[in-house]
């Protein structure tokens, strides 16, 4: 809850009229859930995926903790005048939810270090349907980290969390469940170079000027300039991992039986 301040989840909020992420995943999850009403989105943030949902027509309860995220969401919510979504100001496990259609958490490792619990709970809320996404990829590069640590730090970034944990999770609770691997963007605007710097120097907990230079003259080289707005190009390829709660109900035409 404390890693989101007014100042990154600004600066989410405005990445997100860059991001492919809602288009790609809810072209995925929308035809799997023509029969679900409701969507629990755990760790909304500021509504990448909850208010395309809610434009959908989906009833959205959008759990988050942060307010510097939810204040940017309740924002979105007031000037589209969707009617069709509830905000809770709470983390996983504090507030008491009612059942949903569907159960949804996006991008939230935090949950996922330790599957097993938030599986459990997610189960008993998801009426019809889960679905997970995380990061697809161990090797995966975050904001450039794999060039930076080496330039700035003389050290590799190392490898992030992905999903085969909690898939390896997921099969040894006996839920089978399927996976999706898509690919989006989430490109970051900047106003200008020192908007950057202060971007990557938040991300990384640097409160000094001693990497400024470096990180300006790198940073000079890789952004782009693009109507008006510098631009930090990142391609993401994440795991979507969804399992049905209780068997679809399907028509199924009775066989006939074998004589011999």
């Amino acid at each position: 809850m404390g890693f989101w301040n007014r100042l990154k989840a600004g600066w989410y909020h405005r990445g997100l009229a860059y991001s492919t992420l809602p288009e790609v995943a809810l072209d995925f999850i929308l035809p799997r859930t023509i029969d679900a009403r409701s969507f629990l989105d755990v760790g909304a943030g500021c509504g990448a995926l909850s208010i395309p949902l809610a434009r959908s027509g989906k009833k959205v309860t959008s759990l988050e903790p942060s307010d510097a995220m939810l204040g940017f969401l309740e924002d979105d919510i007031a000037a589209e005048g969707l009617k069709n979504i509830r905000t809770v100001r709470a983390s996983w496990g504090e507030a008491e939810l009612r059942p949903h259609d569907v159960v949804l958490c996006a991008n939230v490792p935090d949950l996922l270090k330790e599957p097993e619990p938030f599986i459990k709970d997610a189960v008993r809320l998801a009426r019809k349907a889960v679905f997970l996404i995380e990061n697809a990829d161990p090797e995966s590069d975050k904001f450039y980290y794999r060039e930076l640590y080496p330039l700035l730090f003389n050290r590799p970034f190392g490898e992030r969390a992905d999903y085969l944990k909690t898939y390896v999770a997921l099969h040894s609770m006996r839920i089978f469940a399927n996976v999706e691997i898509i690919e989006y963007d989430f490109d970051q605007p900047f106003d200008d170079i020192p908007e950057a710097i202060e971007f990557w120097k938040e991300y990384l907990g640097i409160v000094t000027e001693e990497h400024d230079r470096k990180l300006r003259e790198f940073l000079e080289k890789k952004l782009i300039r693009k109507k008006g707005v510098l631009l930090a190009r990142f391609h993401k390829k994440s795991a979507i991992i969804w399992w049905r709660t209780t068997p679809e109900k399907r028509g199924r035409e009775k066989r006939p039986r074998s004589t011999s």
